[in-house]
């Protein structure tokens, strides 16, 4: 389950980066879970007993470096500040949506955990507000919630686009007749 909130919100996005095709702005939001596999499975992102601290994918810092390094390359592909920004914003929003949710100790066995997102490397500080440590009612309701309200967006987003679409070619075939 855990994920698709951030999903609903790169659908949620499409209406504000209509120049950016919805599969980037999706993966924008999962790029720090992206890059969280890559450097678990690489060894990167835990310490040397194994144990997942993820300072390198999911710490505020890093988290910050990926949005801005995301926002500079997507400016610089679409030649377009706004869809660089928002693609910065979305690869960010990740760790906002973690904070809310993180720890995960109802998914991920039903026990509360602490705290499990650093603030910057290995031995700093970690926060997580925890809503889905005791509950995954809370935690399916949230993340499906959120992944519907995006839908629902991108689909009056894409509904409204195909009727002004529609409507300017009437127009001009009108014109034309």
């Amino acid at each position: 389950m855990a994920g698709l909130g951030h999903i609903g919100l790169g659908f949620a996005a499409k209406p504000v980066a209509p120049k950016v095709h919805l599969l980037v702005l999706l993966i924008a939001t999962e790029l720090i879970d992206i890059l969280w596999a890559i450097f678990y499975i690489t060894g990167i992102d835990s310490n040397r007993v194994g144990i997942d601290t993820s300072p390198w994918s999911h710490s505020l810092f890093m988290s910050l470096i990926w949005s801005i390094l995301a926002a500079l390359i997507a400016a610089r592909i679409y030649r377009d500040m706004r869809s660089g920004t928002v693609i910065g914003l979305l690869v960010f929003s990740h760790w906002v949506v973690d904070l809310i949710t993180h720890p995960m100790g109802a998914i991920l066995g039903g026990k509360p955990l602490p705290p499990d997102l650093p603030l910057f490397f290995n031995g700093s500080c970690r926060v997580g507000l925890g809503l889905y440590n005791h509950s995954f009612t809370i935690a399916v309701v949230t993340d499906l919630g959120m992944l519907i309200i995006g839908i629902i967006i991108y689909v009056f987003y894409r509904t409204k686009k195909k009727y002004t679409s529609a409507s300017r070619n009437n127009i001009t075939l009108e014109k034309k007749g």
